[in-house]
């Protein structure tokens, strides 16, 4: 399913640039849905909201098509709040509210998991399908996951169960061979921006925020509803222009710098590698005299000053920044991920 048909579809589910996935869903809940689901994603990437959304689908009492949900009725409203008694979600802010944990809690503990198994064991008390959601999954260390596969391996009939993740690659591989993996798809800024426009956020700063999101719509809806949180992209994507325009000592000690930095703040860091790779493709876009966003893509610099640099050197600047995410996430010294990095940087014309 595509076009604008799909399109629709889409913005009913509350997602944008998703249609292929939301199309694959409402079949799901035509034919019959699978027991379990890994949804696979970056924050903000509409994980949770596609998980809600199918569970609305499954058990809606007035489906104004098939494969759809109303929004309105007794159903849909109360999984909307939260208070449906057949669709659950577990998440760490929900385990420490349950625990009264002082302090943070960083797995998903095998406490919870048997809560999870107590909620899947349940038959449905008022709609045809139990809704287990499962999100931090990837917090779930492998003694809980391990706890966990009981279920997976014999679920009742009458329940699916949605595990939500950063990275499903993380998960054991016999959690993974009993769901249907699920990647969230990346929007693209058109579609980032109509999201904005649909909820009324101006023209001007949908533009601009769609260009910061990494095509996370739920990050967009939280940079216009709170300025800090735009404030502070802006700020690090100025940071990461002046990295870039940096000579090559400046580069190193700035990258020192970031790699003090991440053992205190990892997600900052990874925040501003992310500004990192916007600013490279604001350079190959204006190499190249495409229209584009962003700092370094609407600098001083033009496409003329630009042409010594070339499309593959850019690219592979590109590429480094992907590779030091990955290799801090693999636990690489995070000195030597970032020291690597920026010594395969082109310099910039001055």
């Amino acid at each position: 399913m595509s076009g604008p048909l799909a399109s629709s579809s889409s913005r009913a589910w509350g997602l944008f640039g998703q249609d292929r996935l939301v199309s694959d869903f409402r079949r799901a809940v035509i034919a019959g849905p699978r027991h379990a689901y890994i949804l696979a994603g970056a924050p903000q990437s509409g994980r949770r909201t596609l998980a809600v959304a199918f569970a609305k689908a499954l058990n809606c009492l007035e489906p104004p098509a098939p494969g759809e949900f109303c929004g309105h009725c007794g159903v849909c409203r109360r999984i909307d709040r939260g208070v449906f008694p057949d669709v659950s979600i577990f998440d760490l802010s929900a385990q420490a509210e349950r625990e009264r944990a002082s302090g943070k809690n960083l797995t998903l503990t095998i406490a919870t998991v048997r809560e999870v198994t107590s909620q899947v064991a349940y038959r449905p008390s008022e709609a045809r399908w139990r809704v287990v959601i499962i999100d931090d999954v990837e917090s779930m260390q492998d003694t809980a996951q391990e706890a966990f596969l009981k279920t997976l391996e014999e679920p009742p009939p009458y329940a699916v169960i949605l595990l939500l993740t950063t990275d499903a690659d993380v998960l054991l591989p016999t959690i993974r061979s009993r769901c249907v993996t699920v990647r969230m798809q990346v929007a693209n800024a058109s579609a980032v921006e109509e999201a904005l426009l649909h909820r009324g956020v101006t023209e001007d700063d949908s533009t601009r925020i769609a260009a910061l999101s990494n095509g996370r719509v739920g990050w967009a809806m939280t940079a216009a509803a709170d300025r800090t949180v735009l404030e502070r992209a802006l700020e690090e994507e100025k940071e990461a222009a002046g990295w870039l325009a940096a000579g090559a000592f400046d580069r190193l000690v700035r990258a020192w710098m970031l790699a003090e930095e991440f053992a205190k703040d990892r997600e900052s860091v990874y925040r501003k590698l992310h500004a990192v790779q916007r600013a490279w493709r604001g350079i190959l876009y204006r190499r190249h005299g495409v229209a584009a966003t962003g700092t370094i893509a609407q600098g001083d610099m033009s496409p003329d000053m630009l042409t010594p640099l070339s499309g593959l050197s850019i690219a592979r600047a590109m590429a480094s920044v992907d590779e030091c995410i990955t290799d801090l996430e693999a636990n690489v010294r995070p000195r030597l991920a970032l020291q690597t990095m920026v010594i395969s940087w082109p310099d910039l014309p001055r």
